[in-house]
């Protein structure tokens, strides 16, 4: 019998992940404190201490307030928990929770065909992540999130030394190594991009699936990233490693924030 996925959360990000894994065919079930969000012929709960079925995953997608409450309940039943950014509030928090063996953290920008081409760069490296929405807690909590964990696959030593407010952007200066980084973020952006500068040859548009080397687009590949996923989710092969690196970010934005 195909057991079913748990969605808890049918918000902004919640309703992405709800129409893909219908799109996928996955036999779902629904839970959110608003009766109304409710989906036509799937089975439907307000609180996730009622869900009856037999589950094979949970994804969750709240307010991260109240993430580690959640996972922690399906963790210790063994059933593993896919938890969207951030993942708590605290890395204390966090830490409750990262011994299950069953957590992963959403770490969807990793699908990215620019992440083929991260490298620590040489000289510097600058960072524009700016959006047309508008998330839970801060610029730097929902979007700065991605670079973060981005930034840790080439090195794990990222030391911030600033951060400056200014019409609506949010800047951190510090450093990856020995190399100069900065990393801007804004919500509700009227220029809406996601690119990074590594030294002057290469860009990459994280918005447009691009990739450029001194001014020549070298590669362009659009790819359904929150699909491939949740793919790597529901299949078991899920990089555990998001969990280090998302402690890993929540200890750099406390520190900063």
């Amino acid at each position: 019998m195909k057991m079913h996925v748990l969605l808890i959360g049918l918000g902004n990000m919640g309703n992405k992940y709800f129409w893909k894994l219908e799109h996928m065919g996955e036999k779902l079930v629904l839970c959110d404190i608003d009766q109304t969000k409710s989906k036509d012929n799937y089975p439907f709960y307000c609180h996730f201490g009622d869900i009856k079925e037999e589950l094979k995953a949970v994804i969750v997608a709240v307010d991260p307030k109240n993430h580690t409450e959640i996972a922690r309940e399906f963790l210790q039943r063994g059933v593993p928990v896919l938890l969207e950014k951030p993942p708590a509030l605290s890395s204390e928090e966090f830490k409750t929770i990262v011994d299950y063996d069953g957590l992963y953290v959403s770490e969807v920008e990793s699908y990215s065909v620019c992440v083929e081409f991260i490298r620590k760069p040489k000289r510097y490296l600058k960072i524009e992540r700016f959006g047309k929405g508008k998330g839970y807690i801060s610029p730097l909590w929902d979007l700065a999130w991605h670079d973060l964990y981005l930034l840790q696959k080439v090195t794990c030593n990222i030391r911030i030394e600033s951060l400056e407010v200014n019409g609506g952007v949010w800047r951190v200066v510090g450093f990856a190594d020995d190399i100069p980084f900065e990393l801007s973020v804004a919500w509700e952006h009227p220029q809406p991009r996601r690119v990074w500068q590594i030294d002057e040859e290469l860009l990459l548009d994280f918005g447009e699936e691009r990739v450029y080397e001194n001014h020549r687009l070298i590669k362009e590949e659009k790819r359904d990233k929150l699909k491939l996923m949740i793919e790597k989710f529901l299949s078991g092969s899920f990089d555990r490693g998001s969990v280090l690196r998302a402690y890993e970010n929540l200890k750099i934005l406390q520190n900063i924030t």
